[in-house]
């Protein structure tokens, strides 16, 4: 058997994955625009229940990440009963994790609540707001994990209608309860809960429509080694989900000590900076598949086409990010903000960027090559490790300069360590 691969493969398991991760967000922007429709304390109260709500989610990406490269390597291998019971324990565990997350988040909404500091009347609608989209939490987990199983079965386009459900329906349920009926911020939040519900009910019944019926043999201890082999991913992407989420939290809050412009133009860099690694977080999430199934197959990545092949496409992203945000820096600050930001933009701060989208380029595609070769733990511990050094650079060059440029020269640093790390262990035999 030739070790080759179709090129054409990458693109049509990454484009559905990149418009699924453009169009995740527009959830939680659907509810901001229309309750901005209502009044302002409406919309601060949605904005910090989504803040908290998918902050809490992104524990639980685990259930995406270390799903589907797995389920990859059992159909590359023909292994039908093994996938069958780990697509069967998988949702089970999913839907249990989203009841007791749900239970849990809605027990401590309010201390989450009343961490911002709102008003009183604003701290009410959030706390409503927070506690009906918590009760949709069973579903997104469940969503979430079907979704991964049908992309680890190279079906990525289910990922993408998926999300077009979920946008049809909240738009629609939004506008209908939360401004025809007059629901408010509670129409709007049983919305997006409704949303995520059908989206689910759709995804599981292709993923059951989709798999082969087998004899179902398999044996207690193959059971065991299944259900370890889930939570033992899921605890090493979440070690990793804790220590991003910690150091881009520091990024953003570490600004809050600057003045007011600073502290606004932060967030806009930042909120540019996660839609440009996009691009890249596709083609790093197909490669988890392309990569399992291809180590499956020929027991070979070192020295493959593929590797090859994803190396150089990631390149030419990582060069046209760099040259586009470098140009265009300015302008695509004045789409979001207004001209007041763009005067305190100067040349090292638009290089700084500009560097983080190069390297954090490589920076992602190997984090999800190294889960595609089953290595969850070295991936898990260089991002632990990046993170550290990327805090205790930020920490020492802010002694030194306490400047914006000094936050993103720790980002690239951090990056730096994480793409040199994960270069070393995917060329670890």
């Amino acid at each position: 058997m030739k070790n080759e691969f179709e090129k054409k493969e990458v693109w049509l398991n990454s484009y559905p994955i990149f418009l699924w991760l453009v169009s995740e967000p527009l959830v939680g922007l659907i509810d901001s625009k229309i309750a901005s429709y209502i009044d302002i304390d409406v919309l601060s109260a949605v904005g910090i229940g989504e803040t908290i709500y998918f902050v809490f989610i992104w524990i639980f990406i685990f259930l995406a990440y270390g799903t589907t490269p797995y389920v990859s390597s059992l159909q590359a291998t023909k292994q039908i009963d093994k996938l069958n019971y780990f697509i069967s324990f998988g949702r089970k565990s999913s839907l249990l994790i989203g009841i007791l997350s749900a239970g849990l988040l809605i027990f401590v909404s309010s201390q989450l609540i009343n961490f911002f500091e709102p008003t009183p009347n604003v701290s009410s609608k959030a706390i409503s707001y927070l506690i009906l989209r918590s009760l949709g939490l069973p579903f997104y987990l469940l969503n979430m994990h079907s979704t991964a199983v049908l992309r680890g079965m190279k079906y990525p386009k289910i990922t993408l209608y998926s999300s077009v459900i979920v946008g049809v329906s909240n738009v629609v349920l939004s506008y209908f309860l939360g401004i025809v009926l007059n629901f408010g911020i509670t129409g709007i939040a049983v919305s997006s809960s409704i949303a995520f519900l059908i989206s689910s009910l759709y995804s599981t019944k292709v993923l059951i429509d989709t798999q082969t019926q087998t004899t179902n043999s398999v044996i207690s201890e193959e059971k065991k080694e299944i259900s370890k082999k889930f939570f033992s991913v899921g605890f090493f992407i979440f070690i990793r989900s804790m220590f991003l989420t910690l150091f881009m939290a520091y990024l953003r809050n570490r600004a809050s000590l600057m003045s007011m412009s600073e502290i606004a133009l932060q967030h806009v860099l930042l909120q540019l900076w996660s839609f440009g690694y996009v691009f890249v977080d596709a083609l790093a999430i197909a490669a988890q598949t392309l990569v399992a199934e291809y180590k499956a197959k020929f027991n070979l990545y070192k020295n493959s086409e593929l590797k090859k092949y994803l190396n150089s496409l990631t390149l030419k992203i990582a060069v046209f990010l760099f040259i586009i945000s470098f140009i265009f820096l300015e302008n695509m600050v004045l789409l979001i903000t207004d001209a007041s930001l763009v005067s305190i933009i100067d040349v090292e701060l638009k290089i700084l960027f500009a560097l983080s989208l190069l390297i954090g380029s490589f920076a992602f595609l190997w984090d999800g090559v190294l889960l595609g070769l089953d290595k969850s733990r070295q991936f898990s511990t260089l991002t632990v490790i990046s993170s550290i050094f990327g805090f205790l650079s930020c920490a020492y060059l802010l002694t030194q300069d306490n400047s914006l440029s000094s936050l993103w020269i720790g980002l690239n640093a951090s990056l730096l360590s994480r793409a040199l790390l994960g270069y070393y262990h995917q060329m670890e035999d």
